[in-house]
């Protein structure tokens, strides 16, 4: 079922089967061979038109015209894009802290854009209230809907079917937990098919001040943070989905290993300078935190040390950046560069 919806989500060209590469630089610093799997190439500029592909075409099937999502923006845009081409109306509700490069993207792409709350969760609560005064429409989460799980497992399906299922480490941000889930979910119906076996070591990537996983995970409960205090809004969800957790702890169950990374804001800055150097590619911080975990000698000695196998980080993009902001970036975190 799985695959049969997830090829007609790529048939109609919902979204896009992205290149994995060997990354000869990073393999480099690592000593073991890395692969980037280059989400941040998919339309919207992330990995989220994985999932909103199977979401939004599930609706646009069961008579849905128009739907209204919250978004920090790589949802958003996710929407935006996917929902531009099935013909569906899109709004989308964004905090204050949203980029303005985010804005004037979603307003190209013709979606309808209100500004409202101080964070991700005053801005989806807004969005929650429209959909109940509007029963024309439907709610979109930007992560949490076994739908966009499911959309998101298929890139574990394409790395999996690139290195023949050899995967020693598979290294993915976590904001909300949409993304983890998905990844989890791969893992899961791949060692199925293998009888069970699920070695596959899966390290979370977070920055401080928006770790609301990985203070989850290192308490053994949820856990709802204060506020964001991380230049990484797209991380901004202050409580991760308790699906993440369960299924990470079920990956666990089954004989892997997961593991939770958490860098600072001037690392995750450093990564995306350094990758931007390495492979020409701008990506947000919020990915720059995967990326920091192979580029930062710190979080590379303890987590990938002892990994068995390719090590596989989930570039998964992220709309947010632009080459003037990352220039900022660096003046603002790196002034030593």
């Amino acid at each position: 079922m799985v695959a049969s919806v997830a090829k007609l989500a790529r048939d109609l060209r919902l979204f896009r089967e992205t290149p994995l590469i060997l990354s000869a630089p990073i393999s480099a610093i690592v000593g073991k061979d890395v692969y980037i799997k280059l989400d941040a190439l998919q339309a919207s500029g992330s990995f989220k038109d994985r999932g909103m592909a199977h979401l939004c075409h599930d609706l646009k099937c069961k008579g849905t015209v128009r739907v209204i999502s919250s978004s920090g923006g790589n949802a958003g845009l996710a929407v935006a894009t996917v929902g531009r081409q099935l013909g569906l109306h899109v709004s989308v509700i964004v905090p204050e802290t949203t980029k303005s490069l985010v804005i004037e993207k979603l307003k190209s792409l013709q979606a309808n854009v209100t500004v409202h709350g101080a964070n991700w969760n005053e801005a989806d609560k807004f969005a929650r209230e429209l959909v109940e005064v509007d029963t024309t429409a439907a709610y979109i989460s930007p992560y949490d809907h076994p739908l966009l799980w499911t959309g998101h497992s298929t890139v574990v399906d394409e790395i999996f079917d690139e290195l023949d299922g050899n995967v020693g480490c598979i290294i993915a941000s976590v904001g909300g937990g949409g993304l983890i889930c998905g990844v989890l979910e791969g893992l899961a119906r791949h060692s199925s098919s293998e009888g069970g076996e699920n070695s596959t070591v899966v390290i979370t990537a977070e920055t401080e001040g928006a770790a609301s996983f990985g203070e989850s995970w290192q308490r053994g409960t949820l856990v709802r943070l204060d506020a964001i205090k991380s230049i990484a809004t797209s991380l901004g969800a202050l409580e991760v989905t308790p699906v993440a957790l369960e299924r990470a702890r079920a990956h666990q169950e089954a004989g892997g290993l997961v593991h939770s990374a958490i860098c600072t804001d001037s690392e995750a800055v450093n990564a995306c300078v350094e990758f931007s150097r390495d492979h020409r590619i701008l990506v947000e911080p919020a990915c720059g935190a995967a990326l920091a975990v192979a580029y930062i000698p710190r979080l590379r000695d303890q987590f990938l040390s002892n990994i068995d196998g390719p090590i596989v980080i989930e570039v998964c993009g992220g709309s947010g950046v632009s080459i003037e902001l990352l220039s900022f970036w660096k003046k603002e975190f790196l002034s030593d560069d």
